[in-house]
């Protein structure tokens, strides 16, 4: 048997709607998923196991573009599919960033301090 891990980034209703597109699909085994998450665990047969995962990143994209969710992209490590519309670091994170060779720092004066050292 194969088990796949599906996080959908924090996103608990597309998680839930995704679930019961996927038991409508005769593709997996085994689905499971806690009350509230934002994670589908499935299980696929060892016989569906390699084209398995091809087939239910074709049945996700299919329901993402179904839905007019194109911006979402699926992202695969391992055994893990991340569903989630990515984001570059400057909408994330609150470090600042030297325009200069791109480093990141926490605070203004550690910035102004690290561009001086490439003025020597």
């Amino acid at each position: 048997m194969v088990h796949l891990l599906i996080n959908f980034a924090g996103d608990v209703h597309l998680a839930q709607a995704v679930k019961s597109f996927l038991s409508s699909h005769n593709v997996v085994s085994n689905i499971y998923m806690l009350p509230e998450g934002d994670e589908i665990s499935v299980t696929l047969e060892k016989n569906n196991g390699r084209n398995g995962k091809r087939l239910i990143k074709e049945i996700l994209r299919s329901y993402l573009d179904s839905h007019n969710l194109t911006r979402y992209q699926i992202t695969e490590l391992e055994n893990i599919l991340t569903v989630g519309i990515p984001k570059s670091i400057d909408e994330i994170s609150t470090l600042l960033m030297c325009e200069i060779c791109g480093w990141r720092l926490t605070t203004e004066e550690e910035l102004l301090i690290h561009r001086r050292t490439h003025w020597f």
